[in-house]
């Protein structure tokens, strides 16, 4: 296929043009459902009454809140007048919070729940330039505006002024600013325009099969660049059905509707597939729809992947990897790719990808098979939100989107990731990559999940540790872990410690926070006797 030139709100009209009375959002937990038609009236509503509340184009608008219909709706109406999507995490905290939207500038923010609304009128006083704060319920708090009244408003607006500001888009303007997830610092502002991620997502659903007849099981977080635009939008510019069992991450809801509504797609990280997956009431009986999906956000292991295709029978599951600042993914497997490749590898570039591997320190570019930095071009971010250092620290000349992740690509185009430049451990001058070692737990039956890193030592800089988590019962030992490991990695790059977890530090999005394991290790581990 060829690029698209055209904006979210125009996508979304010929979508709904086509198929108006076609399911587009179904809500279990609220027991409400809307077909494109409604989206598209209940958008234009909120849209007008945004625009009456002088929100215009360019203007910042933040949205806060769990998986309800209201997030999709609000960022299709702001798509239609030209404002700029904040996404913000539910569990942001004042200082967190207070910083995207005083960084971002922006003007209004489109929030739920009562602990939300108590948090923003502590800071509010220190952001002045927030102007309209629009609750997703009726219980509001001083200065805020209802939806059902925001939507009153836009009924009583002016038609004419909608469709002026919808004529007044264009591809190649900022529709989102994602922030990343800050962990070593103040988080960026990624600035997106409309060009990218509707390119993204057409070309990552032709990849996948995706079209009108799906059901997009959607209980990753809205938030996230995965939610919002990998399944969200993409479902939505495919006229697909979105699936939302919950507002927050409900593994036994998520069960519950993938039977009932009948999905026929899922998308998660490795860690929620696995919560599914081990939950006492999956029965894999009532998997029988699901064919197609993501699982994106991490390495997937091999008897993850396997117990998918093989036993359950996600026969076209695929593998991504992008990131907020690619505008979503750079490559991806196939359907039709075997286990292996799928397990081994993230793919191959998507068609309106250019990927290549570089000399983290030369810059020059190198052969297949040999490990470097991997670089992307095609519909990038256009920069860092007012960090024009930071942006050209990422961007090249040329246009390469310099990822910080470590891989290689073979002849085929297959990229594979072996770690994070800012993640490779050195210990005693000794590079250790925590990929490699993973990759030999997970051969361990027993072992659900695996995380490898490093942390600070006195004298050597930095030592490694392994912790693991197991399979319910499971009878093995660090000692055999241990052993295990020991017959299988060098011992210059073999783990000191081990340690077996009930669980492991998690963002919303389920990524495994290794800055907090190495945090918890210093701590558990410097102090011990002999060092």
């Amino acid at each position: 296929m060829e690029p698209v030139r055209e904006t979210i709100g125009q996508s979304i009209a010929s979508v709904t043009a086509e198929k108006p009375d076609q399911p587009a959002i179904v809500h279990g937990e609220l027991g409400v459902r809307y077909t494109y038609g409604q989206l598209w009236r209940e958008s234009g509503r909120i849209a007008r009454g945004l625009l009456s509340s002088g929100v215009g184009k360019g203007d910042r608008v933040a949205i806060w809140g769990p998986n309800v219909p209201e997030w999709v709706f609000s960022m299709l109406a702001l798509a239609r007048i030209g404002g700029v999507m904040v996404p913000i995490d539910p569990g942001a905290k004042g200082e967190n919070l207070g910083y995207i939207l005083k960084q971002s500038e922006c003007r209004g923010i489109i929030l739920s729940g009562s602990s939300r609304k108590e948090i923003l009128r502590e800071i509010h006083p220190g952001l002045p330039d927030l102007k309209v704060v629009v609750s997703m319920e009726d219980t509001l708090s001083a200065g805020m505006v209802s939806w059902n009244q925001l939507k009153a408003v836009g009924e009583e607006s002016d038609l004419e002024q909608l469709e002026k500001a919808e004529k007044a888009q264009r591809s190649e303007d900022p529709i989102a600013i994602m922030y990343t997830s800050g962990t070593t610092g103040n988080p960026k502002g990624v600035v997106l325009d409309h060009l990218g991620l509707v390119n993204k997502s057409l070309f990552a659903t032709e990849r996948q099969g995706v079209d009108g007849s799906d059901r997009l099981c959607l209980f990753f977080p809205l938030f996230h660049m995965f939610g919002n635009t990998c399944i969200a939008l993409a479902g939505l510019l495919r006229g697909a059905t979105l699936v939302m069992p919950s507002r927050d991450f409900n593994p036994g809801r998520v069960l519950q509707v993938i039977s009932e509504e009948k999905c026929t797609a899922i998308y998660g990280s490795p860690s929620m597939m696995v919560a599914l997956l081990e939950h006492p009431a999956f029965d894999k009986g009532n998997w029988q729809p699901v064919r197609k999906g993501i699982v994106g956000g991490a390495s997937c292991p091999m008897a993850l992947m396997k117990r998918l295709v093989e036993e359950i029978g996600i026969s076209d599951i695929t593998v991504g990897y992008g990131l907020t600042e690619t505008a979503s993914w750079i490559t991806m497997t196939h359907p039709g790719d075997p286990i292996e490749l799928r397990v081994s590898t993230v793919g191959t570039p998507l068609a309106c990808n250019e990927v290549r591997v570089i000399s983290p320190s030369t810059g020059e570019v190198l052969p297949t098979g040999t490990q470097g930095e991997i670089c992307a071009r095609g519909f990038v971010m256009k920069e860092y939100y007012k960090m024009p250092g930071a942006t050209k620290a990422a961007i090249d000349r040329e246009g390469w989107l310099h990822t910080g992740d470590l891989g290689e690509m073979d002849a085929d185009g297959y990229v594979k990731i072996t770690g994070r430049l800012k993640d490779v451990i050195v210990r005693e001058g000794v590079e250790i990559y925590p990929v490699e070692i993973e990759e030999v737990l997970y051969e361990l039956p027993d072992i659900i999940e695996a995380q490898v890193f490093g942390f600070p030592y006195p004298e050597k800089g930095q030592e490694v540790a392994a912790w693991v988590r197991l399979k319910e019962d499971a009878p093995i030992s660090i000692d055999g872990i241990t052993s295990y490991v020991r017959k299988r990695v060098p011992p210059k790059q073999a783990p000191r410690y081990y340690k077996i977890v009930s669980s492991f530090p998690m963002t919303r999005s389920g990524k495994i926070q290794k800055f907090k394991l190495a945090q918890m290790a210093v701590g558990e581990y410097t102090d011990s006797p002999g060092v």
